[in-house]
């Protein structure tokens, strides 16, 4: 109907202002001509009020996209004793200034993670090779991603061999053989292996592997040297008897002093040899005087039972034992954790177990499942309370809270893709001194019900999971990522947090570790209470980070939350000493520790180049392997490619006639030709 309105408003316009005043013209061409000119007006209106949309579909060329991924990596200097690495670098950017003429191209350099740019100062502690192809086809995915050129020497210390990969991509990959496959005289210290937590009193074994390529009848001595006791502990000849010769050496020593231990193990130089970074290897043990006990009751046998189990056995420091309640008979006061799954339940309230904790100060985790009795949980802890309806649950997923600060958590662990857990069904009220790990993501929305919660206590802490399925998500983990990392680092963190022994300091710095890698971030976490034992962050926490030539390098950590927080990020090798202090109603507070920061050489330790597996990739992606010299060939070599194409990409465009500023310049023009020609007739 508004339609029909609309299509006789310009008729209509026309003819109840024209039809009477004919003679009042002129002409009968001057009548007739404004009169078509008030029509046209007025049907133009009433079209644009129809809100009309003009489609058509647009053609664009796409010029094919070339990736560039030059290895950035340690192990690319010795590679470079053989090429030119300033004509080298001439001779890429010079490829990739010719490529520009007909194709899109994208810069990348790789090693322990991919960079959006090129790079050679080859810095990188590692190389992650098919990491590096996986993003680049992922982020050019949308691209018309033709080709890709990696440079590299084939050598790969983390990840999976890009060989084996089977990647979702169409395109070619060519790839520049960096280095030399020629096996030089070389004694090296292939790998050490050693637990990185003992216990005092325990005994402990380094295993040393060795390695001796192109030394046949050469005589190699091996030593463990301990810096704590500044000296030898470990000694042994070994006679080289072939030219590709390895052996693996096992040295036991005792656990008898707390604290880290430091050892260095070392192959003797054999005669002639070039590369002596890979001689030695750095190990670092920390020697810990005591074990933690965590118990885990549950109301009966359940997969998330010996998930938390698998989880939690992690951590070396911690005795896991696992009892249901009919059989649960354990001495309370042995343990720093007790994990109840489905408990309080009907049959088994475990108020005494409850109660026991609560009195000497011991922390509780609840896991509530469809088991729970409700009123019974919300009886025994006051964290949180449920007021549930029925015995129906949701399928809840987590969402993390941004501004939870009880303990540090890795935001890039994305946890939205998880599988959602069982919580009971009802309303959530969380109780004092409460932060909201993750909230619950309930068809599709955010809800402000905690999926995970602690509580800060003074005699204890009290962990809340709201929902069972745990171990759906360690499954899910692994058949995304291959192993269990993500929901692992959740579980590992919060039970270190509620396993901790209770400490009455009111001010406290930890990190999660005292040794390091360089490639590893560090964050420092501070907490701070005020008389009665309430979580403040009023004041600011200054942190001193002190080198082992005396160097200060001062820091303010982040207020999080209630708390402090500050991720420094990667520190070069060498041990460190920090000390954080604050002020708070007149009195000062400081807390000290120490850190060491291992060097890494793993890219080091093996410098031969592998050409055969860049070789068999470029082959396994129709490509073609080079040598530095022929690099100026890739450009015809890709030309020639008749995978690597222009594509033609259409896109249906929109376009509101209302949008169209001329056609309103056109109505203006033509209503101030009428107003003009019937001014002059004396029609106005």
């Amino acid at each position: 109907m508004v339609r029909i309105a609309l299509s006789g408003f310009g008729p209509s316009f026309c003819f109840f202002l024209y039809r009477k005043i004919k003679d009042r013209f002129p002409s009968p061409a001057i009548y007739y001509s404004l009169a078509f000119i008030r029509f046209l007006v007025g049907s133009i209106l009433a079209f644009l009020l129809l809100s009309p949309v003009l489609k058509y579909l647009q053609n664009k060329e796409e010029k094919p996209t070339i990736a560039f991924i030059q290895d950035n990596s340690a192990s690319q200097k010795f590679g470079f004793k053989k090429t030119d690495s300033v004509s080298y670098k001439k001779e890429v950017l010079n490829l990739i200034e010719e490529l520009k003429k007909d194709y899109n191209v994208k810069e990348f350099s790789m090693g322990n993670q991919l960079g959006d740019s090129l790079k050679f100062n080859y810095s990188e502690q590692n190389t992650d090779i098919s990491s590096a192809l996986e993003l680049v086809m992922t982020t050019l995915e949308s691209d018309n991603l033709g080709g890709i050129i990696l440079a590299s020497d084939g050598i790969y210390n983390k990840g999976t061999s890009p060989v084996s990969m089977t990647y979702p991509y169409k395109g070619a990959i060519y790839t520049i053989g960096l280095g030399d496959t020629n096996v030089q005289k070389d004694a090296l210290v292939a790998r050490v292996f050693a637990n990185k937590v003992v216990y005092l009193g325990d005994q402990f074994a380094i295993r040393s592997d060795m390695a001796a390529y192109a030394c046949k009848g050469s005589q190699i001595s091996v030593s463990v040297f301990s810096h704590n006791a500044n000296r030898v502990i470990s000694s042994q000849n070994i006679q080289v008897s072939d030219d590709r010769y390895s052996k693996s050496i096992e040295t036991i020593l005792d656990a008898k002093a707390a604290g880290v231990q430091h050892y260095t193990i070392s192959v003797s130089k054999v005669d002639g040899e070039q590369n002596i970074a890979n001689n030695t290897q750095e190990v670092y043990v920390e020697v810990i005087d005591s074990k933690e006990n965590v118990l885990i009751v549950a109301n009966a046998p359940h997969p998330d039972v010996f998930a938390l189990r698998d989880a939690l056995s992690k951590n070396k420091n911690y005795k896991i034992d696992v009892q249901t309640a009919d059989k649960a008979n354990a001495k309370i006061g042995d343990y720093n954790l007790i994990i109840l799954h489905n408990l309080p339940s009907v049959n088994y309230n475990a108020s005494s177990l409850i109660d026991q904790s609560k009195k000497i100060g011991i922390s509780i985790w609840y896991v509530t499942g469809s088991l729970t009795a409700i009123p019974l949980f919300n009886q025994a802890q006051d964290a949180l309370q449920i007021s549930s309806r029925g015995l129906s649950a949701n399928d809840a997923q987590g969402v993390l809270n941004p501004n939870f600060s009880y303990f540090t958590v890795n935001a890039a662990n994305n946890i939205s893709s998880l599988p959602p857990l069982a919580a009971p069904f009802g309303e959530y009220k969380t109780g004092p001194n409460t932060q909201v790990l993750m909230n619950q993501k309930l068809g599709g929305v955010t809800t402000q019900y905690p999926l995970f919660l602690v509580q800060q206590n003074l005699n204890g802490r009290v962990g809340v999971l709201t929902g069972e399925g745990i171990w759906r998500w360690r499954l899910y983990d692994y058949n995304q990522h291959k192993n269990h990392d993500l929901v692992d680092d959740y579980l590992l963190k919060t039970a270190q947090y509620l396993s901790v022994k209770h400490d009455k300091k009111q001010f406290r710095t930890t990190i999660a570790k005292t040794v390091y890698t360089e490639s590893e971030p560090i964050t420092f976490d501070a907490e701070l209470y005020n008389e009665n034992y309430e979580l403040i962050n009023t004041p600011d926490v200054n942190l001193i980070l002190l080198d082992s030539s005396n160097k200060k390098y001062p820091y303010t950590l982040n207020k999080n939350g209630n708390s402090y927080s500050l991720n420094i990020g990667n520190l070069a090798a060498g041990k460190y000493a920090y000390s954080a202090s604050t002020s708070f109603n007149g009195q000062n507070y400081s807390a000290k520790g120490n850190l060491i920061v291992v060097a890494q050489n793993i890219e080091e330790v093996n410098t031969t180049a592998d050409f055969g597996l860049l070789n068999q990739l470029a082959t396994n992606y129709g490509g073609e392997f080079v040598y530095p010299p022929q690099i100026a060939s890739l450009k015809e070599k890709i030309k020639n490619n008749a995978s690597i194409k222009t594509i033609l990409r259409s896109t249906v465009n929109t376009d509101p006639l209302i949008d169209w500023k001329w056609l309103f310049a056109l109505l203006i023009a033509l209503l101030s030709i009428e107003w003009f020609v019937r001014k002059r007739s004396g029609n106005y």
